[in-house]
């Protein structure tokens, strides 16, 4: 499976622009309707929407008129909804579950008047409900529509443009890691989902959990057994030390249970298959290097040592209750690591590596779950955000290197979750007494970015061990009959034919092209990014950015500067071996370069011109010991064996 499936819905987008334009005007109406929109996540899919602008494959004109189209309409259907009940609304389903946002919107009516329709349609808390205010409190028809009208056609673009400026960035990194520029597009639509999904359910549950935790003290007083698993967790007056432990129990059961019916369920199987194969086809030069420092973050090293040193400060501050459970869910998270581990049975590695996600998970939880109290009621949600996207991250990065199978992630996650769940509400109930959760904060994560860095240094060795590749064995014959190629680029389409050939060694044919001028230069993928930006035209070290062939860039780039123009070769190590040689074979193509200044980056860039292939030629004919003989439009090279 490679990322042909994006260039299929890009191009059905771009075939069917109506159908695209239909989208963002429902999105915008949705987004728009009265109490819809605080439940339809409108202004995170309209930046998305936005970003297929920027990328150039929905027009800009299309999305700004369907976009203000949709608007205008959901506000004026939620108009005429006000209009047409006036005060009865108030008393209609679902309206009267919200009376706090019915306050808030006639409080901002009141204070704006008119302009409440303008503002309120770039205010994301009071944009679903002040068209029907307005409607409700009689405002007159012809100024609304005034209003309206600016509002929507303001308003669409203001949506939009976030998402077009992310498309062009992401139009310009998918020029040198188009791969990653997919991931990147992913994890920010992941991003979008998931922060919208933490208010939703954070704004439902908050106001209502100490009515729910109350309701289950009362009925598990009625029910003595059970009341012996809960009622310690959630009743101050009892310890809960027996609590956690029956508690720890029924997890863990839970757990094993759960991985049982996962790791042996046929359709769980086969997502882990399909995952499997999608995360190998984003496996380039380019996109591990990101993900692996995300992977970084679940080593055992980056979790113990922050988790020791916060601990410490929790003592030192007199915290004993916080630095109880903090130790506590650090112990116990570890040992339900090993739990998950152990029974899933997928490596044989059991007590230090990158491979203890469920760990991770029980201790950032946690960490929301003790800073928040200290928080503004507004900005609680907020660690809880972080958290679930720093899990999502590291998920996500897990999958990517194969760490773990899609079923043990999920019943990780699982696991992880519910059991700091307990450990924090056994620490809520237990104290009152709120402390700045920064330190905290800080002393964690900035001790766990270093030992990221020393753990990229000195254990990443073990991800980067990939499987000797399969090579296929030829003859001489069959070698140089060999079928015009092409490189792939970063959507599997064909690029460059691999016009020149090379058997032989690297080293002996760099030394025979640096007698003629020629500089040979190993890319470094983000090195040589990291170079164009920080060089200029007058730099002697201009980068050339690599390219890609499969996911991998060149094996070497030789080069050879001409006046304003660049001459280079690429070539990438291919999977055959010819006869009994142990040579490597490499393929690759010539090309010409300029140099150019663009995203911020100086570096060479090719362009077309078929006369870079001829011009290498004629300088093959100028050298004595490197032969070559021209077949199917490509050119087979070997190095003279010197005496």
């Amino acid at each position: 499976m490679e990322a042909s499936w994006l260039q299929t819905v890009l191009d059905w987008v771009q075939l069917h622009p109506n159908a695209t334009g239909w989208l963002i005007f429902l999105v915008a109406l949705g987004e728009s309707l009265l109490l819809v929109g605080i439940l339809l996540p409108g202004a995170a899919i309209l930046v998305g929407l936005g970003t297929l602008v920027g990328l150039g494959v929905v027009d800009f004109y299309t999305a700004w008129i369907t976009a203000s189209l949709g608007a205008f309409v959901g506000d004026g259907i939620s108009f005429w909804i006000g209009h047409h009940y006036k005060k009865g609304l108030l008393k209609i389903w679902p309206m009267y579950k919200f009376p706090k946002l019915i306050e808030q919107g006639q409080s901002f009516f009141t204070k704006w008047g008119i302009l409440s329709v303008f503002i309120g349609r770039f205010v994301g808390l009071v944009r679903p409900i002040i068209p029907a205010i307005a409607g409700m409190m009689e405002m007159p028809l012809k100024k609304y529509l005034m209003v309206s009208t600016i509002a929507a056609i303001l308003w669409s673009p203001f949506y939009l443009l976030p998402g077009m400026l992310f498309g062009n960035a992401m139009g310009a990194l998918s020029k040198v890691a188009g791969k990653l520029a997919i991931l990147v597009l992913i994890f920010v639509a992941t991003v979008a989902l998931v922060y919208w999904l933490i208010q939703l359910l954070y704004g439902f549950l908050l106001p209502r959990t100490h009515k729910m935790l109350s309701n289950v003290l009362v009925w598990t007083q009625k029910h003595p057994h059970i009341g012996k698993l809960t009622s310690g967790l959630i009743d101050p007056r009892k310890p809960e030390k027996g609590s956690l432990a029956l508690m720890a129990t029924f997890i863990i059961a839970l757990t094993i249970t759960s991985l049982f019916f996962i790791l042996n369920s046929n359709t769980i199987g086969d997502w882990s298959i399909s995952v499997n194969t999608f995360m190998q086809a984003f496996h380039t030069d380019w996109t591990e290097p990101v993900m692996l420092f995300i992977l970084a973050a679940t080593h055992d090293l980056t979790i113990i040592i922050p988790s020791v040193l916060v601990f410490i400060w929790l003592i030192r501050r007199k915290k004993e209750t916080a630095a109880g459970h903090w130790a506590f869910i650090v112990v116990t998270g570890y040992i339900l690591a090993l739990f998950i581990n152990y029974f899933s049975s997928e490596f044989e590695k059991q007590w230090f590596g990158f491979h203890h996600l469920t760990w991770f998970i029980c201790v950032i939880s946690f960490w929301s779950a003790l800073i928040s109290g200290a928080l503004p009621h507004k900005a609680r949600s907020w660690p809880y955000t972080l958290a679930t996207l720093l899990i999502a991250m590291t998920s996500f990065a897990q999958l990517f290197f194969l760490q773990k199978s899609l079923g043990v992630v999920l019943i990780s996650i699982f696991s992880a979750i519910l059991w700091a769940s307990v450990v924090a509400i056994a620490y809520r109930m237990r104290t009152r007494k709120q402390f700045l959760g920064w330190p905290v904060s800080a002393i964690f994560f900035s001790f766990q970015g270093v030992l990221i860095v020393i753990v990229l240094i000195f254990f990443a060795q073990e991800l980067k061990q990939v499987p000797n590749p399969i090579f296929k064995k030829i003859s001489t014959q069959q070698w140089t009959n060999s079928k015009l190629e092409e490189r792939n680029d970063w959507l599997n389409r064909p690029k460059q034919a691999f016009q020149i050939h090379y058997k032989g060694d690297l080293a002996i044919l760099s030394k025979q092209l640096k007698s003629q001028g020629w500089k040979t230069i190993t890319p470094k993928a983000w090195k040589d990014i990291w170079t164009a930006a920080s060089t200029d035209k007058n730099s002697k070290n201009i980068a050339i950015i690599p390219t890609t062939n499969n996911g991998k860039i060149e094996s070497v780039i030789f080069s050879k500067r001409k006046d304003k123009l660049l001459l280079a070769l690429h070539l990438w190590q291919q999977p055959i071996v010819i006869g009994e040689s142990k040579d490597k074979v490499y393929a690759g193509h010539v090309s010409n370069h300029e140099i150019i200044t663009k995203y911020g980056l100086t570096f060479w860039k090719s362009f077309e011109d078929n006369s870079a292939i001829e011009s290498f030629i004629q300088l093959l004919n100028n050298n004595n010991f490197i032969v070559f003989n021209k077949n199917n439009q490509q050119y087979f090279l070997q190095v003279k064996e010197i005496p």
